[in-house]
């Protein structure tokens, strides 16, 4: 199970840190400022999920 969940944190902070660096390049644009929050917001949460998934983990071990 565990390298499931990991390879599952891994894809999970990918696309956080995706969606943070596109959201961060539309808050340039005024007409997409909306859209920019929404996918800031997004991946901040995956990132600090992933993070704390990761923590979970390593803990268990």
């Amino acid at each position: 199970m565990a390298p499931r969940v990991r390879t599952l944190l891994t894809l999970m902070g990918l696309s956080g840190g995706l969606a943070f660096v596109v959201g961060s390049v539309l808050f340039l644009n005024p007409d997409r400022y909306t859209e920019g929050v929404y996918l800031f917001v997004y991946g901040s949460t995956a990132m600090l999920l992933e993070r704390l998934g990761r923590l979970w983990l390593d803990g268990e071990g």
